[in-house]
């Protein structure tokens, strides 16, 4: 690989800003000075610039506290996005795995990685998602039931059967509800409860199969996933981490 499209595809700066670099002599490759920005190069070399080595483009694995009002969306002209929060070198390259509703919030996942974002979505791998739902109605065991057990909504949809770790009454007709969903259809909180006769008035994402949203996150808030937390996320989606560029900074 030509050594400009190296350092500019790890994010250093456009094509144009590398050029400048090497050719300013900053920029030196196993201890030597290079001053052509075709001199070829492998991921084996040590690149640096300034004394600062370059690691080459990588994998990226971020979680995010999504807040409510901020649109799961790269842009859009009418509301704030995810996006704005984010300040990364890859942010272009970032997708999201599991969007939210505007006025939802909690976890979501951003990454560069087609593959494992695909396992994340795709119904196939029944990757369970915690949710933490208030709803004002009435909820009782034989609502519990249905949701345990799966049911048809109104609008004629069969939910899967979910998982209820508890409810508990909050205040007077509102309740607070600790679900585990394995889909993720349109609005399928709200379509649920509102064929159980009540109203969702938040929902907050606590996890994505293992990765959660950590105690000290506020909204707003995001950072890389621990090496720790991206293996067992592939051990659980049964893929192989062998061929991915992890370097945590």
């Amino acid at each position: 690989m030509r050594l400009d499209r190296f350092l500019s595809n790890s994010k250093v700066g456009s094509r144009r800003e590398v050029k400048a670099l090497i050719k300013s002599k900053r920029v030196r490759v196993n201890d030597m000075v290079i001053v052509d920005p075709s001199f070829m190069v492998t991921f084996e070399d040590v690149i640096e610039i300034d004394g600062v080595r370059i690691k080459g483009h990588r994998n990226v694995y971020i979680k995010l506290y999504k807040p409510v009002n901020f649109l799961s969306a790269r842009s859009d002209k009418k509301s704030r996005t995810i996006f704005e929060l984010i300040d990364h070198n890859y942010k272009d390259e970032l997708s999201i795995a599991g969007r939210l509703d505007k006025n939802a919030e909690g976890l979501l996942i951003l990454t560069n990685d087609g593959e494992l974002l695909h396992r994340i979505i795709s119904p196939k791998f029944s990757l369970q998602k915690t949710y933490e739902v208030i709803v004002e109605g009435v909820m009782d065991s034989y609502k519990v039931e249905k949701l345990t057990k799966g049911f048809e909504l109104d609008d004629g949809y069969t939910i899967k059967p979910m998982k209820v770790y508890g409810y508990e009454e909050i205040s007077d007709r509102l309740y607070k509800i600790k679900l585990g969903l394995f889909e993720g259809k349109f609005h399928i909180i709200k379509r649920t409860f509102r064929s159980l006769n009540c109203t969702v008035k938040n929902i907050k994402r606590l996890s994505i199969g293992p990765i959660k949203l950590d105690v000290d996150m506020n909204p707003g808030d995001w950072k890389e996933l621990s090496l720790y937390e991206i293996k067992d996320l592939f051990e659980r989606l049964r893929l192989n981490l062998k061929n991915r560029r992890i370097f945590l900074e």
